[in-house]
């Protein structure tokens, strides 16, 4: 008897292709075209970087815009039409002669970029999946990673037998190549669209999760005069920079103590791999354990990462550290929609959602120089990793209390 295959998981493909496309292709430049350009148009390293931070804090200013969007206008269009502005955007870079060129097209680039992002992922998976939605979600998400992985080694030899302009117009018309025909062909932003209900695992016993899941529709003008809600508020900000301090900082310090540059760049590859494996597997593992066990694994992931980092001179050490670092770096992308939903329900999940994401790109722009000050001001890292040991404390704490806070709080009438 031949079963229907159930449309999410073409969904969860889609939400794979965006992350590839919009996250993965625009991630990968980062890195790769700083020596090039600031080689080419005399910029300083510092002054160069910044169109990077500016593009995160103005994506953090419109993205509780997009949650509002997609109620009134759909995901479709406002995806369609964020795509092909970052596409045309990207594509502009390369006309770039001055400094303040990047950062104009940073700032557009950041009105944009919340379009094709984890957040319009995560609100169309959620729409398709009750149970397994951690396992789509890591899923969907990790397009992000193999898209970086992918591109970076390509960018990087198109930078090298041509130049960076190149690369950004192959850019733009990769992510136009991608966004489109998947927002238009593949993505269908809810089961109604074609005659399906989400997805629900009929077997299982719901008894565990009629005690975490929120039985309630909690509007957003409620959820913010909640503790709750501003406990989670603070952790994915601070998992946010967990995420992204050792991403801009681990192979300074590695070449710091000692190691060679090539080694320290063969670290990197592997945090980028544990990023990706940890993606795919943390929602996985809150589906299976549930949310206290799934909240205490990421937060004990936090705590011991800058232990390990720490003690990094001892070679097993690093290994472990970059183990443990890819669940801690996927905390504030995968776990938040599974947390909205769980604590807040899916009636107001667009705008709550676009809210901690929020919280998290702040986090993201603030992660790299938080360390770098550090390293400037006390020409050491030491103070950086004990920074992050303090907030993966703060972050099992409040992961924990919130959990318990949900459990007892009484049922909220709309």
């Amino acid at each position: 008897m031949n079963r229907k295959i159930f449309y999410g998981w073409f969904i969860v493909l889609a939400g794979f292709l965006i992350a590839f496309a919009g996250l993965g292709v625009v991630n990968s430049m980062s890195g790769v075209l700083l020596v090039p350009i600031t080689d080419d148009l005399g910029f300083y390293r510092a002054e160069f970087t910044l169109h990077r931070t500016i593009m995160v804090l103005a994506g953090a200013c419109f993205v509780p815009f997009y949650g509002r969007l997609y109620e009134r206008f759909g995901v479709k269009k406002i995806l369609l039409a964020s795509s092909a502005a970052v596409a045309i955007i990207t594509f502009a870079y390369s006309f770039a002669t001055n400094i303040w060129h990047f950062y104009l097209l940073a700032l557009l680039n950041g009105a944009f970029i919340s379009g094709p992002s984890f957040m319009t992922i995560g609100y169309i998976v959620n729409n398709w999946f009750e149970d397994k939605k951690g396992l789509a979600m890591g899923v969907a998400f990790a397009g992000a990673g193999f898209g970086s992985a992918a591109l970076i080694p390509v960018a990087s030899h198109i930078a090298e037998i041509a130049d960076w302009r190149v690369v950004y117009r192959f850019s733009g018309i990769v992510i136009l190549a991608i966004m489109i025909p998947v927002t238009l062909f593949l993505l269908k932003e809810r089961p109604q669209d074609v005659g399906a209900q989400p997805y629900r695992n009929k077997e299982k016993s719901d008894k565990k999760k009629q005690t975490e899941t929120s039985k309630v529709e909690i509007l957003f003008n409620q959820a913010v005069k909640m503790p709750i809600f501003w406990l989670l508020m603070l952790s994915f900000f601070l998992l946010s920079i967990m995420a992204g301090g050792p991403n801009f900082n681990a192979v300074p310090y590695l070449t710091d103590i000692g190691y060679s540059a090539a080694f320290a760049a063969m670290v990197m590859s592997v945090l980028m791999i544990t990023h990706t494996l940890g993606n795919m597997s943390l929602g996985g593992f809150f589906d299976r354990f549930g949310m206290l066990t799934g909240s205490i694994f990421l937060g004990l992931c936090c705590i011991i990462f800058p232990i390990l980092a720490l003690n990094a001179e001892i070679p097993i050490f690093i290994w472990l550290f970059a183990l443990f670092y890819g669940p801690a770096s996927s905390g504030f992308s995968v776990p938040v929609a599974i947390f909205v939903t769980t604590y807040f329900g899916r009636k107001d999940f667009a705008v709550i959602f676009s809210l901690f994401n929020t919280a998290g790109m702040v986090g993201t722009a603030l992660s790299g120089p938080s360390m770098a000050v550090i390293y400037d001001i006390t020409g050491s890292y030491f103070w950086g990793w004990i920074m992050l040991l303090v907030f993966g404390l703060v972050i099992t704490v409040c992961l924990v209390i919130s959990y318990f806070m949900n459990r007892a709080r009484p049922p909220l009438a709309i």
